[in-house]
C-alpha cells in the first residue's frame, strides 16, 4: 500500500472535505481526488461516498481510516524515539572487556558516561580476549576493550591505554631480595587460561627478562590469581591496576626483575564498517579522550 496515498485518503477522512484536505497537506484539489481514485482503484473497494459537497465513509473506508491513524501514531512515535535517541535522550550501549578492564578499568567510565548520559541502557559483558574478539565478531558487542592482541582483519583495533604489569609474590613468600631471572623460573607461576589477553602478553614478557618458566599453575579469574598468589602457592605476573588494594594492605609485595619493567597496549575493537549508534559513538569519544601512555623513565 502506498503510503503517500494513504496519507491523502486520511487528510480527507479527517476534515470530511476533499477542498479542506488540500489546504491542510498542501496540495491541490484535483491531486488529492486523484489520490483517493487511485488508492481505492488499488484495494478494489470504495473508501468514500460523495454526495454533494459532503464525503462520507464507506464501511471499508472507516476501517481502513481506524488502521491509517494507528500507522501514522506509530510513525510519529518512531521520528520521537530517533529525535531521542540522536540527542542521547534514550538508546543502548553494551560494551565488553577482558576481566582485567572489566573489573578494575571500566567502573569509573561506566560511571562517568552515565553521568553525562542517564537514560543510556548499558551492559556490560566480561570474559577472555578470545571471547571479547568472537562476541563483536558475531555483533553482540557495541564495542570492545581487550587486553591480548587481536589479529583479525575484521576488526578495527584502536590504542586506547598502556597498562603497568608486575610482578607480585606473597609478603611472606621465601624469596631473597636481589633474586635473578634463572631463579625466579624455578618457583611455580599462576597464569591464566587459554585466551587470557594478560596470558598472551604474559609469557613473552617473562622470556624477554630471561624467566623462562618451567611450572604453570592455570587460574581462571583474575580474583582467583591473585588470592592463589596471597596463599602463598606461587607468583604471577598483573596488572598493576588489580593489585593496588592487595598491595596496599600488605597481603602482596612486588618482586623486582633486574632490568625489567613490564608495560602492555589495551586496545578498543569494533567490528570494521559497522555504522555506529550516538550512544556508541559517545561511549568511544569518552573512552578516546582518556587515552593514556606509561612512562618508561
Amino acid at each position: 500500500m502506498n503510503l503517500h496515498l494513504l496519507r491523502t485518503f486520511a487528510a480527507v477522512a479527517e476534515h470530511q472535505s476533499f477542498s479542506r484536505a488540500a489546504e491542510a497537506i498542501h496540495v491541490s484539489q484535483p491531486a488529492v481526488s486523484k489520490s483517493v481514485r487511485e488508492l481505492e482503484q488499488q484495494l478494489g473497494l470504495a473508501l468514500l461516498e460523495r454526495q454533494g459537497g459532503r464525503v462520507q465513509l464507506t464501511e471499508a473506508g472507516a476501517a481502513l481510516y481506524d488502521h491509517a491513524r494507528a500507522i501514522f501514531a506509530l510513525e510519529r512515535a518512531a521520528e520521537a524515539d530517533i529525535r531521542e535517541r540522536l540527542q542521547l535522550g534514550r538508546g543502548c550501549l553494551t560494551v565488553g572487556a577482558s576481566m582485567t578492564i572489566a573489573s578494575f578499568m571500566l567502573p569509573p567510565l561506566i560511571a562517568e558516561y552515565l553521568q553525562r548520559y542517564p537514560s543510556i541502557d548499558i551492559r556490560i559483558i566480561s570474559g577472555n580476549t578470545g571471547t571479547i574478539e568472537q562476541q563483536v565478531l558475531d555483533h553482540e558487542l557495541d564495542v570492545g576493550l581487550v587486553e591480548g592482541p587481536v589479529e583479525d582483519a575484521r576488526l578495527e583495533r584502536t590504542l586506547w591505554r598502556e597498562d603497568e604489569l608486575v610482578v607480585v609474590a606473597a609478603a611472606d613468600y621465601p624469596l631473597p631480595r636481589d633474586v635473578t631471572p634463572a631463579e625466579l623460573a624455578e618457583h611455580r607461576w599462576m597464569v591464566r587460561e587459554e585466551g587470557s589477553g594478560t596470558r598472551a602478553v604474559t609469557m613473552p614478557l617473562l622470556e624477554q627478562a630471561g624467566i623462562k618458566v618451567k611450572n604453570l599453575m592455570e587460574v581462571g579469574s583474575i580474583g582467583a590469581l591473585v588470592e592463589s598468589v596471597a596463599a602463598g602457592l606461587g607468583l604471577a605476573m598483573i596488572s598493576v591496576e588489580a593489585v593496588r588494594d592487595p598491595l596496599r594492605l600488605g597481603r602482596l609485595r612486588t618482586v623486582d626483575v633486574p632490568s625489567a619493567r613490564f608495560i602492555r597496549p589495551l586496545h578498543r575493537i569494533c567490528l570494521r564498517n559497522r555504522p555506529i549508534s550516538p550512544a556508541v559513538a559517545a561511549f568511544t569519544e569518552l573512552i578516546d579522550a582518556q587515552r593514556t601512555t606509561v612512562s618508561r623513565e
